[in-house]
């Protein structure tokens, strides 16, 4: 079976011939050209479903190497061994599974994979003893997806995540159809629902960090887990940035506030002012009644700002005199509140340059966040060899999409006390 990234290549060229054809000066050929372009998307289904029981048989895969080893997979153990060049025993043989699962997605293999079955298999169990794991690998919570959700404020807040993507995922945002009371007999007009219509891709993306080679010696499970948290804090960190104000250019996926400004007629974007201006209670409000005006008021909705913003919402009065603060306790206005200081706050407002904040309202199951296939990772014992440390990179795939940008609502102009 050919592999997934040829087969998706060739259907969009295919659909892009097609788009191109004139029907009507050679049908023969126009047909000929659709059903060809239908053969290639039965082809991609096809591959899709095979990758997918590829990835549940990797799961048994790997739980079957792990009570083999009477261990779980070791990322200090492959970092140091992948140093010295030379992967064994258990780390050998995920490696190489994930070499196969690079191999059938078309990606391109940079060093050493860890497969998707070790992103999302448990850590921390004993497999000597049953009772400590041994049978219940399989329904163990994962160890690097949700790690990776536990630092996204934006997933805490509801937004989508979805894993082990194969190909291009088409996304279709709300639409809507009119109704209407007729007489007996009258002909009802059809009404067309106008659907969004998106497309997550896979956007590679790298990461370089370093470990001390004494820190790599060590075989504790704390140890273990540091590293872990080191991988899953830097990637955590650049997804989220891309999904909040990710431009859409240069190979960053496009975040809430660029989709946002991307809109041409009615950008759900309010102004504090020519040169912006403090938070305040109307505008806390505004944000919501944009979204209600939009019949957007659904799923999980929620506020996202940064600390400058909280310091402000904790010491501003809703109204002069009063003792009551715009937030008080955990929520504002009613909907949870999330700050990540990775929502910008060197925006530019007329003569408020670089100082200006962004707070965003909305339905953030509407944002996805998507994750293609295994982490690629290289082990540079060299350039950093003079201090004792091991440069490592890693390059992953991923996506970040709003998929209904009629959803969010957002400020980008909030000047602040700190």
């Amino acid at each position: 079976m050919r592999k997934i990234a040829d087969i998706r290549k060739d259907l969009k060229a295919q659909i892009e011939s097609v788009r191109a054809m004139d029907a009507t000066a050679d049908k023969a050929a126009y047909d000929a050209a659709v059903q060809k372009a239908v053969d290639l998307a039965h082809e991609l289904d096809s591959a899709t479903k095979v990758e997918e029981a590829e990835q549940r048989l990797a799961e048994k895969q790997l739980s079957d190497l792990e009570k083999g080893a009477n261990r779980s997979f070791s990322i200090v153990k492959f970092i140091r061994e992948a140093a010295e060049g030379n992967l064994t025993g258990l780390e050998a043989d995920v490696a190489e599974m994930g070499a196969k699962e690079y191999e059938r997605l078309g990606l391109a293999k940079k060093g050493f994979v860890l497969p998707s079955a070790v992103l999302r298999a448990s850590a921390g169990q004993n497999y000597t003893t049953n009772a400590d794991g041994g049978y219940a690998k399989s329904e163990m919570a994962p160890r690097y997806i949700d790690g990776l959700k536990d630092r996204m404020a934006i997933v805490k807040l509801g937004a989508t995540v979805l894993s082990d993507l194969v190909g291009t995922l088409p996304l279709v945002g709300a639409g809507s159809m009119t109704a209407a009371w007729l007489a007996e007999g009258d002909t009802a007009s059809v009404s067309k629902a106008a659907f969004s219509r998106v497309t997550m891709t896979p956007h590679r993306n790298a990461i370089v960090g370093a470990f001390s080679k004494d820190l790599l010696r060590q075989t504790s499970i704390d140890v273990e887990q540091i590293v872990w948290n080191k991988i899953q804090e830097a990637h955590a960190r650049l997804l989220e940035t891309a999904a909040i104000a990710g431009t859409g250019a240069n190979n960053q996926p496009q975040g809430i506030l660029s989709a946002l400004a991307a809109v041409t007629n009615t950008p759900n974007i309010i102004a504090m002012g020519a040169n912006g201006g403090a938070i305040n209670w109307a505008k806390v409000v505004a944000l919501e009644t944009k979204i209600n005006a939009g019949n957007a008021n659904r799923g999980k909705l929620a506020y996202l700002t940064n600390a400058k913003v909280v310091g402000d919402l904790k010491t501003i009065e809703r109204a002069q005199n009063t003792a009551r603060f715009l937030l008080e306790g955990d929520k504002l206005n009613g909907y949870p509140i999330e700050w990540t200081n990775l929502v910008p706050s060197n925006l530019t407002k007329g003569t408020a340059s670089q100082v200006c904040s962004a707070m965003i309202f909305g339905n953030f199951e509407d944002l996805y966040i998507g994750h293609w296939g295994g982490v690629d990772v290289v082990v540079d014992p060299f350039t950093l060899a003079p201090n004792g440390d091991v440069r490592i990179i890693l390059n992953s795939w991923d996506d970040c999409k709003v998929v209904e940008p009629a959803s969010f609502a957002a400020i980008v102009d909030l000047t602040t006390n700190a």
